[in-house]
């Protein structure tokens, strides 16, 4: 109240590990650089722990899968994600999730949204998930799946970001398990300058992304 409504303060931001590392970094430079009194902090988790942490008025905001589907929240968009399927180089064409029926899934805890498309990609062809790996990074995911071990889910952005990922095939999922959108969410009626400061913020990186796409098309 004192600063007029300027962003100043603790602001908690919680985001989706494959979002912290791909489209997160240059949001977050530009924030520090234009609300230098706000220190911002940033908390990776997935989705349904960012949204526990929502309703117990542990984050202020979170980037999520979405939409959002809980009463007392609200949110915005941020970026539709590419969700692909990754295997060992030589692993024949996967069109379902039969052909893959035998293979180990390495994946996230309990709680990510990406886990829980993948159960149901599983469940939409009758067909019971391998063996279940819980961990927690990308890299490693990517690791194991080089080596043979199994296979994985995660969006194409975040694959693209990857070293090594030219040493796995690629494998397009059909529809509606092959998008995502990620969301930013926060409490009905707790939209304070920090967090609007945000919004205008990535609404503006949306729409310049968007001009510079059309600008090279």
């Amino acid at each position: 109240a004192v600063r007029g409504g300027q962003p100043a303060g603790d602001f908690v931001l919680g985001t989706m590990y494959s979002t912290a590392a791909t489209h997160l970094p240059a949001l977050l430079a530009r924030y520090h650089q234009a609300y230098p009194a706000v220190n911002l902090q940033v908390r990776a988790a997935p989705s349904g722990e960012l949204l526990e942490g929502l309703l117990g008025h542990t984050l202020d905001a979170a980037l999520v899968d979405g939409p959002p589907s809980l009463a007392g929240l609200d949110g915005v968009p941020l970026c539709e994600e590419q969700l692909v399927l990754i295997t060992s180089p030589e692993h024949p064409a996967v069109h379902t999730a039969k052909d893959v029926a035998s293979k180990a899934v390495f994946t996230f805890r309990q709680g990510c949204s990406y886990r829980m498309r993948l159960e149901a990609w599983y469940a939409h062809a009758h067909t019971p998930m391998g063996r279940v790996m819980e961990i927690e990074s990308y890299q490693s995911m990517l690791a194991c799946v080089i080596a043979g071990a199994g296979v994985a889910m995660m969006a194409q952005s975040m694959l693209d970001s990857l070293p090594g990922r030219t040493q796995v095939r690629v494998h397009p999922l059909q529809a509606p398990f092959d998008q995502a959108v990620t969301w930013l969410m926060w409490r009905q009626g707790m939209r304070g300058a920090n967090l609007q400061a945000w919004i205008d913020l990535q609404q503006c990186e949306t729409i310049n992304q968007s001009s510079e796409c059309a600008a090279t098309a």
